[in-house]
């Protein structure tokens, strides 16, 4: 018999079993992140305005991924997770649709990855990284007894490539590299013989060799690459990562002061898109490197307490889940600081819960509903549940 809503349950009872760590890190990022984001624009405000439209932008996104995250935490994962065609096909969908009628914006001029809803834009691929992690991990649990068989590696090759062909059709390159090491990281927690990656890393080098040499990697992006390596030939290129390492280091240890950064860099747009990519710079240049290790302390604390959950998750549905979502926020996070650091190329990923993206905040909160479902059914007795089966 089930017992699908139960309304009766007084407040406490529908927050009890809440991971309140993780969310109240994710939402004191969100704050942290608006605050940063306010400075990057604000001299961009036109008269008799309180906040620019990214602020609005950002702050009713996060409200919406807070409402989501609560309600998709009193649902079963195991229900949703059983959906997981339906979810897949709508996001598989959704991309389509995006790569005959996305747009660009002007900062992005070569990915038409997102969808103008006319009041607000939204990037599809930043809900297909979510479709991916429900459905990649029933795939994962249906074949656990067989996963080092090489007829069950084929169908999850098979399986990931769907979702980087879609981003890369509609030009978005830094979410297929996102896909990738979601991928990656995924089969790891599966426990995937480690010769299959050793294999996989080999195939990856040979298949980036082949892609530079027959042009599939080519102008913008293979610029990017090439400029990592000789930024004296590509100044135009390596403009927004080489103005922001300066941002970012000029700060000192407690940085130049919240809304006083160098004018030369931050608060002028000497650093292209630092409330979105960028946005670590601003918090490096006015709040210092504590100000920039704040921002890190808080997403280590919500991946390590993801992992942690993981490995008391009651089935392995959730485990997989859980370490989905992990990898996620850990690819998101390793990929922005390393454009930032010029050690990767700029390829527009955002800082988790930080950047401007109000595509991206939505999602990582329906994430985050996701891992507090987890939490809540796996260590949450059954009459303290508000949606129990």
């Amino acid at each position: 018999m089930d017992n699908r809503i139960n309304s009766s349950k007084t407040l406490p009872q529908f927050l009890k079993g809440f991971d309140f760590w993780v969310l109240i890190c994710a939402a004191a990022a969100s704050c942290y992140g608006l605050a940063l984001v306010y400075s990057a624009t604000y001299k961009n405000l036109s008269e008799g305005k309180l906040i620019t439209s990214d602020v609005r932008s950002m702050l009713v996104s996060v409200a919406a991924g807070l409402i989501i995250a609560v309600i998709v935490s009193n649902i079963d994962y195991e229900i949703i997770s059983k959906l997981w065609p339906f979810v897949a096909a709508g996001c598989v969908g959704l991309m389509i649709f995006t790569y005959f009628f996305g747009v660009a914006p002007p900062s992005r001029p070569d990915a038409k990855s997102w969808l103008d809803f006319k009041i607000f834009y939204f990037q599809p691929s930043e809900l297909l990284k979510v479709g991916f992690i429900i459905s990649f991990s029933y795939h994962l649990d249906m074949v656990r007894d067989k996963i080092n068989d090489i007829k069950t590696i084929i169908p999850l090759l098979v399986h990931i490539s769907i979702p980087i062909g879609l981003v890369m059709m509609t030009g978005d390159a830094g979410s297929a590299l996102i896909f990738l090491i979601m991928f990656i990281g995924m089969l790891f927690f599966a426990r995937v013989n480690w010769g299959y990656f050793v294999a996989g890393i080999c195939a990856m080098i040979v298949g980036f060799v082949v892609a530079w040499r027959v042009g599939i990697i080519s102008g913008l992006q293979r610029q990017r690459i090439v400029a990592l390596f000789y930024p004296e030939y590509y100044k135009d290129v390596m403009y927004q990562q080489e103005h922001g390492k300066i941002a970012l280091g000029s700060g000192g240890l407690f940085g130049q002061g919240y809304l006083h950064g160098n004018m030369t860099q931050s608060l002028v747009g000497g650093v292209p898109e630092n409330q979105n990519d960028m946005v670590l710079t601003v918090a490096g240049e006015e709040l210092g490197f504590v100000g920039a290790m704040a921002v890190l302390l808080l997403l280590t604390i919500i991946i390590l307490r993801v992992i942690r959950t993981a490995m008391s998750a009651r089935d392995n549905v959730g485990y997989l889940m859980c370490s989905g979502i992990a990898v996620m926020l850990f690819a998101q996070v390793l990929v922005n600081i390393g454009m930032e650091l010029e050690l990767l190329p700029c390829i527009g990923i955002t800082l988790p819960l930080f950047s401007a993206g109000g595509s991206s905040s939505i999602c990582i909160y329906f994430a985050l509903g996701l891992y507090f479902s987890i939490y809540r059914y796996s260590k949450a007795p059954k009459e303290t549940l508000f949606y129990t089966r």
